[in-house]
């Protein structure tokens, strides 16, 4: 197959069916797999033979997401909806932690946690991967300390990160939760920022688990211009919007497509054996390393999102 996968790259080939080993053995845990790139990516997985547990915000639809799996998979051995404590009473492994849930806002909306007041895409879209990843991470690393492991984690960002217009301040929730606007703009900007912070939290957490002398690899990708539910529903109005919808029905993936990034992310058997080459790495359709923003590079900006992340 050869298509135009983005925006903002060319040509490139991928075939899950040729490419994805058999994963017998292999425990995956896919978040925000209720629907769309999540979803296909846990059903192409589990029809390998993974052992696919689908995370999802709405224990129904996340539910209902693996029934559904089952019933398109005759052969399926196993798979489950589950947050970190149900999964950690289930399993002592996982091979592989897919970070793909998250959101696009139109408008300016907060949530409330422990006292304190989020930016909700920032939430959705960084803060739950970074403590789902805390949580998990005694698992991954038992895992990774097995002979012959090859665990990795695996965080969907976009081609979007590159479009910050300006170096974010993560020192402190106030620049957290910066722009505050409800227009097109603002509303872009915090969508943007946020997959930054995705690029920065793997490059960060890559580095230190490799001080640690951990064998994980972490990898941020951008699966391309994709139909999904988020997408398909651009901040717009008017005219921009009869464009957006035009660029989409010309240019953009279906969900099976836009999750062969993922899926060689998680699977690919390159990656194992040039482990050095991917790990902290960031790509774009199907499977080529790319170019990221200056600010992804900022080593200090990494850690300031880090240390507010934490506390």
């Amino acid at each position: 197959m050869q298509i135009f996968p983005s925006l903002h790259a060319g040509y490139s080939t991928y075939d899950p069916d040729k490419e994805i080993p058999y994963l017998q053995g292999k425990v995956i845990l896919v978040t925000g797999a209720n629907a769309g790139l999540g979803y296909k990516s846990a059903e192409m997985l589990a029809s390998k033979g993974a052992k696919v547990y689908v995370g999802a915000r709405d224990e129904t639809r996340g539910n209902a997401a693996v029934q559904s799996i089952r019933d398109r998979i005759s052969s399926l051995s196993s798979a489950g909806s589950a947050g970190a404590e149900a999964f950690l009473r289930l399993e002592n492994r996982l091979d592989v932690l897919i970070h793909n849930a998250g959101m696009q806002v139109k408008g300016y909306s907060t949530v409330s946690e422990g006292g304190l007041t989020f930016n909700k895409i920032m939430s959705t879209n960084h803060l739950g991967s970074f403590v789902l990843t805390q949580e998990l991470m005694p698992v991954l690393k038992r895992t990774a300390a097995e002979p012959n492991s090859d665990v990795r984690i695996v965080v969907v960002s976009s081609a979007a990160h590159l479009q910050a217009p300006e170096k974010p301040d993560f020192r402190n929730l106030e620049g957290w939760n910066a722009p505050k606007g409800d227009g097109v703009r603002d509303s872009f900007t915090r969508y943007a920022v946020t997959k930054l912070a995705n690029v920065l939290f793997t490059r960060e957490l890559q580095s230190r688990l490799d001080a640690e002398n951990v064998p994980i690899t972490c990898i941020a990708l951008h699966p391309g211009l994709v139909v999904t539910e988020g997408a398909s529903n651009p901040n717009t109005t008017g005219i921009l919007t009869y464009l957006w919808k035009l660029i989409m029905a010309t240019l953009a993936l279906n969900l099976l497509e836009g999750s062969y990034t993922i899926l060689f992310a998680a699977t690919s058997q390159k990656i194992k054996e040039e482990p050095t080459k991917y790990k902290g790495s960031y790509l774009q359709p199907f499977n080529r390393l790319a170019e990221i923003s200056a600010y992804a590079k900022d080593g200090q900006l990494a850690k300031d999102l880090w240390a507010c992340s934490e506390e």
